[in-house]
């Protein structure tokens, strides 16, 4: 009888397992690499350094970063169940789900909302385009503009060729008063049209994109909203201080002023931009977060394809009308 069988046996159970260990660990390593981009920027949203470049890119597509955080997860918790040795396995999940977890709480007040001012806070009904500069449709503008009783229109991007079609679209028997800066040919123009009459106007010219504001009175009371209407230089790469800058500026407008404040437009920042979090600060509040809802805004299917991000806020005070 030939031994051999029997002794072979121990050492083919050893490379079994040292074949089923290293296929386990190259598998949790792959997964933590497809993992890092995630944790990364979480910290750096979660630490606030997403003022400069990668990062204030990266952070604005911060919750797809944790859906693909919970994707991962899920994978390393299911190869954690049937591969051995399975402790770096549930590593990798564990980490996932920590994403997850901390991402979730701050998007949570997207989905729930938070309590209005008030019952008696009187209302404005406002609305924002970003015209792409100046292709905007002008006859949907106007039209939106009459169907939902917009009160207060902004267009960012407003070119005179768009102005123009928009004046012969009616827009200015809709809503009579306005105030404009920066409008040429490109897209440096920012328009503000009101249904109400408008006070103290500021065509804004001073920053990049004009930002006009002025000041409505609103309700029986005739209660003063002074409305600005923001469009920020756009966080690419080699503008990202003047991104922040343009912020800066939009904060200290609104921290100013002493009459309630609405500021709508294009912010080319999230709520996950620490910079756009100080404009919030502790006064105003994202319309989003009071509504309990979000709306993906940026990119949209006619500029490119890719994850899609709330860059468009609209912001009013959190506790006063």
């Amino acid at each position: 009888m030939d031994p051999a069988p029997a002794a072979d046996a121990p050492a083919a159970g050893a490379a079994r397992l040292h074949r089923a260990r290293t296929s386990s660990r190259v598998v949790a390593w792959a997964l933590a690499v497809f993992l890092a981009p995630a944790v990364v920027v979480t910290l750096a949203r979660a630490v606030g350094f997403d003022r400069r470049t990668p990062f204030a890119q990266l952070v604005s597509v911060t919750p797809w970063f944790g859906a693909w955080s919970l994707l991962l997860g899920l994978a390393a918790l299911g190869a954690g169940l049937v591969a051995r040795p399975r402790r770096a396995l549930l590593g990798v999940a564990a980490v996932a789900g920590a994403v997850v977890v901390v991402q979730g709480a701050w998007w949570a007040p997207l989905t729930t909302g938070s309590p209005a001012a008030g019952p008696t806070a009187p209302e404005l009904r406002v609305m924002t385009v970003n015209a792409f500069v100046g292709r905007a449709d002008a006859d949907a503008i106007v039209r939106t503009v009459r169907d939902h009783g917009v009160q207060v229109l902004a267009v960012e991007e407003l070119s005179a060729g768009l102005l123009d079609r928009l004046h012969a679209a009616g827009l200015d028997d809709a809503l009579p008063y306005r105030v404009t800066g920066s409008v040429g040919p490109g897209n440096h123009g920012t328009g503000l049209w009101s249904a109400l009459p408008l006070t103290g106007a500021d065509a804004g010219e001073a920053a990049w994109f004009a930002m006009p504001s002025a000041t409505v009175r609103v309700g029986p009371a005739a209660t003063p909203v002074r409305v600005t209407a923001v469009h920020t230089v756009p966080p690419s790469v080699g503008s990202t201080s003047i991104w922040t800058s343009d912020l800066r500026v939009v904060g200290a407008r609104l921290e100013a002023g002493t009459t309630a404040q609405v500021a709508l437009g294009d912010f080319n920042a999230t709520r996950d931009h620490s910079a756009f979090r100080e404009v919030l600060g502790h006064r105003f509040a994202d319309a989003a977060d009071r509504g309990g809802h979000a709306t993906l805004t940026w990119p949209t299917p006619s500029t490119t394809s890719g994850p899609s991000a709330c860059r468009d806020p609209t912001m009013r005070p959190s506790s006063s009308p």
